[in-house]
């Protein structure tokens, strides 16, 4: 039902079931069942929410896979380990952002409304530091229950921030978490939002922790390391779903760029003190 169109008594429009009032003359339906999805989660049509997601849980691997080969190509001791890593990361990250512009191309001045105001950078602000601090806090708790180095993701990261500081603002800091969220809090988050709550928050929270698992760790500790720090992912997860929710776009935006800067720069701190 979610997914239907309705028409309006008014002037015959056909729009979306889930929209209090038509589009197009402004006439209310008094038959409106209360769905109770905030309309700031609406402005994206659903074939392009399914196509965000796509891109950028599909994409980024293929793109990837197709960089890694070019990558291959070059002559042998143009890249180190972590410039390759960079490179191949660089690449994709910035191809699959350009590619989720193309596609919401047509919808931006919506999409732009969302950073006209300072209210959102500053709640994004806010729930960025109250998501590091409860990232801090599980990962206090789940060192103290279960001791364990930093996973395969953390590690690759680190190594990266570590070799390119700067171009690791760009992407790691930046473009990152906006791909990240336009795939699974615009994306899957808002498709799965018109069918139930509950399991919009569930399932896409777990596939964002998925995609910090390392599914190729290769040993027994290995994957012991992923599954002890796939619940903090998780969590994350649910929290900027949360944010994105209650705040809108711009403001999960804001507060993942935030977690991901602070990391960035604790991490250049460490090498600096070092």
């Amino acid at each position: 039902m979610l997914f239907e169109k309705k028409n309006c008594p008014e002037c015959g429009s056909r729009y979306d079931v889930v929209e209090p009032t038509c589009p197009t003359c402004g006439k209310r339906d008094e038959n409106f069942e209360q769905y109770k999805i905030p309309s700031n989660l609406l402005w994206l049509p659903i074939y392009k929410q399914i196509l965000l997601f796509v891109i950028g849980l599909v994409g980024l691997n293929v793109v990837g896979f197709i960089v890694e080969i070019f990558a291959i190509l070059m002559p042998e001791g143009t890249f180190s380990e972590a410039g390759y890593t960079t490179f191949v990361n660089t690449a994709r990250y910035v191809i699959v952002f350009i590619g989720m512009l193309a596609l919401i191309w047509k919808d931006f001045p919506k999409f732009r409304r969302f950073f006209d105001r300072a209210k959102p950078y500053l709640l994004g602000l806010a729930g960025g530091a109250a998501i590091l601090a409860a990232n801090i806090l599980l990962n206090l708790i789940t060192q103290a229950i279960y001791p364990t180095p930093e996973n395969t993701n953390q590690q690759t990261v680190d190594s990266v921030i570590t070799a390119f500081p700067i171009i690791s603002i760009f992407v790691i800091g930046l473009i990152g978490p906006a791909v990240e969220e336009l795939t699974y809090r615009l994306g899957l988050y808002t498709f799965l939002r018109r069918i139930n709550k509950p399991v919009a928050y569930i399932v896409t929270s777990i596939i964002f922790g998925l995609i910090h698992f390392d599914f190729f760790a290769g040993t027994a500790t290995g994957y012991i390391i992923e599954l002890v720090n796939l619940p903090t992912y998780i969590v994350v997860g649910f929290l900027f779903c949360l944010w994105y929710e209650k705040f809108g776009l711009a403001s999960s935006i804001v507060a993942h760029q935030f977690n991901n800067l602070f990391s960035i720069l604790m991490t250049v701190i460490s090498n600096l003190v070092k």
